[in-house]
């Protein structure tokens, strides 16, 4: 017999997966329009950046945001390749095998979106902590001198 047990985790219901599959559909929609206010960010504050001598960070950072967008256009589509496949559970909750399958790739994508999510986080909080350096290196070049 082959029949594969399916571990209950409390969110393998057909309606709860296609929920969170929304979530990280509206989140990386998000994220999406987050990297290019970054972006602008590091690029409208240009001359701060460069007088702070920060300006290698910065262009590192533009890198990173890039292929940031890169992997989050592929992550987009594979959650509306898997908000698409998610009509086998809702038509045939029998079926197992494609059941088992399906859940299987839920929980990759779950995986996923959680490595991508720090990842941006991470990078983000890089981002600012650069602008804020480089922002007050800016405003000290224009403090009177103690004497």
């Amino acid at each position: 017999m082959n029949t594969r047990i399916s571990n209950d985790y409390g969110w393998e219901s057909p309606h709860l997966m296609h929920t969170y599959s929304n979530v990280w559909d509206s989140k990386l929609n998000f994220i999406s329009k987050e990297v290019e206010f970054l972006k602008n960010l590091l690029h409208q504050n240009v001359y701060s950046i460069v007088g702070s001598e920060l300006s290698r960070e910065a262009e590192k950072f533009i890198q990173e945001l890039g292929e940031l967008k890169i992997e989050m256009s592929s992550l987009i589509e594979l959650i509306h390749d898997h908000k698409n496949k998610l009509k086998i559970l809702f038509s045939d909750l029998k079926n197992t095998e494609q059941s088992w399958a399906y859940k299987h790739e839920h929980r990759k994508l779950m995986i996923k979106m959680h490595e991508f999510d720090s990842k941006y986080q991470n990078l983000k909080k890089s981002v600012f902590r650069t602008i804020k350096k480089a922002l007050k290196h800016h405003k000290q070049k224009f403090l009177p001198e103690k004497s």
